[in-house]
């Protein structure tokens, strides 16, 4: 039903290398994708190796990656990202990561500051393709949605829950999938649910338009009436004995 609403999604053969991925993931945090992508290309024609942004002024970054948003908290946290993978494996690289298994290696990324559970599962998933199954915001009201988790679940909890019903090939392109359709259709206000493909196994769609009114059957408004004697003596003046010029 997706891939009819949206265009196939083609599996990624040519993978990127961890760190870049897990930075531009980072930068995606609280702020629109065209705005990572901006600050993260700001970033490579800014310095020429991650090394350089781990000892670089911090001003210096925080202007690289200003179009993001919270510019000074998101440099310091990128200094601080880097230097904790220098001290831990002696080199600014996290290939390594790959030959562990993803419980561990999501393990390691969440046991650094700033690192949450979303930026390592979507940085494992797009370096090596590790069957973790991202949850955002709009991939939660879309799971809520659809019943496929408990009305209070959250982030963490659906996560879970996915990952145990998907084969490892499905979690990708259902991730891309769902991403795009809870932009364009399965919003937080205003769902487009008369045009949402998934209108016929969405509980919570069905029930919206259900109790929707159609408010081009409700009869017309009533008129206020027009009290005249609040206006009567509207423009008269009186005397002090009581008589009106009229």
């Amino acid at each position: 039903m997706l891939e009819t609403a949206h265009a196939p999604v083609v599996p990624r053969e040519k993978r990127g290398r961890c760190l870049d991925l897990l930075v531009a993931c980072m930068l995606t945090q609280n702020t629109n994708m065209a705005n990572a992508r901006s600050g993260f290309r700001q970033l490579r024609r800014a310095f020429g190796s991650w090394s350089q942004v781990m000892t670089a002024p911090i001003d210096a970054v925080k202007r690289c990656i200003a179009v993001c948003g919270l510019a000074r908290m998101r440099a310091r946290r990128l200094q601080s990202l880097l230097r904790v993978i220098k001290a831990r494996e002696g080199k600014l690289d996290l290939q390594c990561l790959g030959r562990r298994e993803p419980k561990d290696a999501f393990d390691y990324l969440t046991s650094i500051f700033g690192i949450g559970p979303k930026t390592a599962a979507c940085t494992l998933l797009s370096a090596f393709g590790m069957p973790l199954f991202p949850v955002d915001k709009g991939i939660h009201r879309m799971c809520r949605r659809l019943k496929l988790v408990r009305a209070k679940a959250g982030e963490a909890e659906t996560e879970r829950t996915m990952e145990k019903v998907l084969a490892p090939a499905q979690c990708y392109p259902l991730h891309v999938l769902m991403f795009r359709h809870a932009k364009a259709y399965c919003r937080p206000r205003n769902p487009k649910c008369r045009q949402c493909h998934l209108l016929s196994i969405c509980p919570s769609g069905q029930l919206r338009l259900r109790h929707r009114r159609d408010k081009s059957a409700d009869p017309p408004p009533r008129l206020r009436p027009i009290i005249l004697s609040r206006h009567a003596s509207a423009g008269l003046i009186k005397h002090g004995d009581g008589e009106i010029d009229v």
